[in-house]
């Protein structure tokens, strides 16, 4: 499952009414596979769900998550932060590897 932080869901469920989004849609969390452990990892306000989507709640926000995300967003958490002169969100994922397994050298593949 996906946790998303209250400060997080806050932001999320003001963004998501100012786009005046339908029970049907929510927060989409997904992942652009890399290789090994440089995932990257990406968010954006849906209007709807697809059939095949994994469904669940954290904090009172609806989160969609597609089926080859899903495996590598188990245990991820959502954060968001402000300061002085930016602000945004986070997608941390604590079981992340630090070395790549493909052979590609570490960080380097």
């Amino acid at each position: 499952m996906i946790q998303i932080s209250e400060t997080a869901a806050e932001k999320i469920k003001v963004l998501i009414s100012e786009q005046s989004l339908t029970e049907e849609g929510g927060l989409r969390i997904y992942a652009n596979s890399g290789c090994c452990s440089n995932n990257s990892y990406g968010m954006s306000l849906e209007k709807k769900q697809y059939p095949e989507d994994n469904v669940f709640v954290s904090q009172g926000v609806r989160i969609l998550v597609d089926p080859s995300s899903f495996a590598q967003l188990e245990g991820a958490s959502v954060e968001y932060y402000k300061d002085d002169s930016t602000e945004g969100f986070t997608i941390a994922k604590p079981n992340k590897h630090t070395q790549c397994g493909c052979g590609g050298g570490g960080g380097n593949c």
